[in-house]
């Protein structure tokens, strides 16, 4: 099948999971024969394709698929959302999205307008939990038939990750260290982790992106505790899997998070992680491996953190309970998902 995979055109403008995932799904679907591409709005037909999979319905992507459904192709909307978003907060958006649209002769729309046009015209949609499915039905009233839950998949270099490549390229980083990774900001919330960790003698190592409009963030990150250090980006691939290996812990305690990846992949590098309460993953994650916590709950983090650092899990443990979780197994999955969306297109009257 030939597949245009898109999503809204500032996503590789900057650094994430959303981007890394999008190129990670692609090359995936190659190796199950699919011939996937990320499609090329200014050179590209979307008729050219067989079906259309696109992540995120917002920032204008409601017009793809508006596109794509004119062309009478099947869509995959894999929708991207964080929690919450309730049922009430879905009537009163829906409210609001039509008073603006009568107030302006619909030339204006709200975010939840294009979302939910997303949503509503897509043929199959793709969830990372059964949360963010709920979210779906309950507040952007989508169909639950079309709903499927595809967790992200995990790159094999982190389950044979070896703590040797990043020890030998950072020998600033002293063990036991607790490892943070991500872009840096306030919903990643590598202060909370900082000043959490404050007088431990615990090194903190922040890996991730920092912008110039966070660079006041960053210095008060790393004025929180001198044994908090910032390695700037790594390019994911073996070094950050060796980092996941050398460090005690993986402990990303966000605002809110989809489906944490680099929670996954500190498990798949056999260490226990700490991370949000507050996420749209049901994976049922054992406490002995993982424990969950309020982003602004400072003493909640130290205490888990502290607990690993006492009792860590065996050998092997975090490692097998994500060990089912490879981007092989995601890509089969949504090979079935694209065989459910092309079959509802045709059923209600597109061409492919």
């Amino acid at each position: 099948m030939k597949i245009a995979v898109l999503s809204y055109p500032m996503l590789f403008q900057s650094r994430g999971g959303l981007s890394m995932k999008v190129k990670r799904t692609v090359a995936a679907l190659r190796e199950v024969g699919h011939d996937a591409h990320l499609f090329d709005a200014n050179n590209d037909l979307l008729r050219d394709y067989d079906l259309v999979h696109v992540f995120a319905g917002y920032n204008g992507n409601h017009r793809i698929i508006e596109q794509a459904k004119r062309d009478g192709l099947p869509v995959v909307l894999s929708t991207i959302l964080n929690p919450p978003f309730s049922a009430s907060q879905g009537r009163k958006a829906r409210l609001l999205s039509r008073l603006v649209g009568k107030l302006t002769g619909y030339e204006v729309t709200t975010s939840y307008w294009q979302l939910r046009t997303s949503i509503q015209l897509a043929d199959q949609l793709v969830v990372l939990g059964n949360a963010e499915g709920r979210m779906l039905t309950e507040a952007f009233e989508a169909d639950p038939a079309k709903v499927n839950v595809v967790h992200n998949g995990i790159a094999q270099e982190f389950f044979a990750a070896d703590p040797a490549e990043f020890l030998a390229r950072y020998p600033q980083v002293r063990q036991p260290f607790v490892l943070h990774t991500g872009l840096i900001g306030d919903v990643k919330n590598q202060l909370g982790l900082a000043r959490a960790m404050a007088g431990s003698g615990v090194q903190v190592v922040l890996v991730g992106y920092a912008g110039e409009d966070v660079s006041d963030y960053l210095r008060q990150c790393l004025a929180a505790s001198p044994d908090v250090i910032h390695l700037g980006e790594l390019a994911h691939g073996s070094l950050i899997a060796s980092a996941c290996a050398a460090a005690s812990m993986v402990a990303i305690p966000s605002r809110h998070e989809g489906m944490p990846n680099s929670i996954l992949e500190g498990l798949a590098a056999d260490r226990p992680v700490v991370l949000t309460d507050n996420h749209v993953m049901d994976l049922d994650l054992p406490t002995d491996v993982a424990v969950e916590v309020q982003a602004d709950d400072l003493a909640g983090i130290r205490r888990a953190v502290d607990g690993f650092l006492a009792s860590p899990p065996p050998p092997g443990r975090a490692r097998s309970v994500v060990s089912h979780m490879s981007w092989n197994a995601v890509a089969r999955r949504l090979s079935d998902v694209y065989d459910k969306a092309v079959a509802a297109n045709r059923s209600s009257g597109g061409s492919r």
